[in-house]
């Protein structure tokens, strides 16, 4: 859970040494302020005098006594003049992810002290934060800040109407949780967005699931953030990429879900349509039954599935999970059967 710090402690890195502020900084904000060459894509209004930038200081204490925010002076090691400044805000409490936002004065840009600063605190927000996503929104004309965040690990997942935003999930990400004879059941992270834009789009995922409206590269990156590692990381499971061993081929996905119109967690499936008839399914299918008996210790699973879909039915028989009977999902106009089963702890 995300948890904010104030004070904001001293953060060092090779380089750098990045401290609270001082109303002592305000010669130095002015300044970074009011230079054209820093404000071109901040959309940060131009300090007019040494008094707004006092204010600005005063400001910052303000949202770090509430909660609402954590700033640095960006300072080199061997000097506590301020270079460059660097915070966290924009609290997501419930999805646990913070906006990092940055300045670097233009005599100490294309050294790497900018990605030295960004790293710092990216570190910190995931480590002592417990933040699980950290958020930077960049002008598409900023390339340099760009390539500074794809250094650090940053992906492009979107655009808002006049900015890009970038994000990096907390580590570890794409970790193993299970292994079955010929896979791996990892988790599945923003690199896995080719393969989710694939399977999303196949028409028996379309068919039997729905269209979830993932059709650029983009779309699939933020889906695997906002539907997958965020889900791990608030309930403990989700849904897995199946590796195979012999080759790393993503062959689908296969998880838990824990859904608001079901009394039970459910299983599901689904597998790239060049994988069918393998015994993939069923094989990753009983080591997600396995995982929910004895590290979830659930005692009870469910499965939802169409009537239409007879290989989801015939997999779920074999699981030994019972149909119990039919229903319709909220906002849903298709019937659905659901099946349920006990899981003897």
């Amino acid at each position: 859970m995300l948890t904010t710090i104030y004070p904001a402690p001293l953060l060092t890195t090779e380089r750098l040494l990045l401290r609270p502020f001082s109303e002592s900084d305000a010669p130095e904000v002015f300044i970074q302020r009011s230079d054209e060459r820093i404000l071109r894509y901040t959309g940060i209004q131009a300090a007019v005098n040494l008094e707004s930038a006092v204010n600005h200081l005063r400001n910052l204490v303000k949202y770090g006594e509430k909660g609402e925010g954590s700033a640095w002076a960006i300072c080199l090691k061997n000097d506590e003049k301020l270079i460059g400044t660097i915070c966290l805000w924009q609290f997501d409490f419930e999805k646990s992810c913070v906006e990092i936002g940055y300045t670097l004065h233009p005599d100490n840009w294309g050294n790497g002290l900018g990605k030295e600063a960004v790293a710092a605190v990216v570190d910190f927000a995931f480590q002592s934060m417990q933040a699980n996503l950290v958020e930077a929104y960049v002008h598409p004309q900023n390339l340099a800040s760009i390539k500074l965040l794809e250094r650090v690990g940053f992906t492009l997942t979107g655009n808002t109407e006049e900015l890009k935003v970038f994000q990096i999930c907390r580590p570890p990400i794409g970790a193993m949780v299970l292994e079955t004879d010929r896979m791996y059941l990892c988790e599945i992270s923003p690199l896995d967005a080719p393969f989710l834009l694939e399977l999303l789009n196949t028409p028996d995922w379309v068919r039997n699931i729905g269209d979830r409206g993932v059709k650029t590269l983009e779309e699939a990156r933020q889906y695997a953030i906002q539907r997958m590692f965020l889900y791990y990381r608030k309930n403990g499971f989700g849904f897995y990429l199946m590796k195979r061993k012999v080759d790393g081929a993503a062959l689908g996905m296969c998880g838990l879900v824990k859904r608001d119109f079901l009394d039970d967690i459910d299983i599901g499936y689904a597998l790239l349509p060049q994988f069918y008839g393998c015994g993939y399914a069923i094989e990753a299918a009983k080591a997600v039954v396995g995982f929910a008996k004895t590290h979830l210790r659930l005692e009870k699973l469910a499965a939802i599935t169409l009537e239409s879909n007879k290989p989801s039915i015939k997999l779920l028989e074999k699981l030994g999970l019972k149909f119990e009977k039919k229903f319709h999902a909220p906002e849903d106009e298709e019937e659905l059967m659901l099946f349920g089963g006990r899981l003897n702890l």
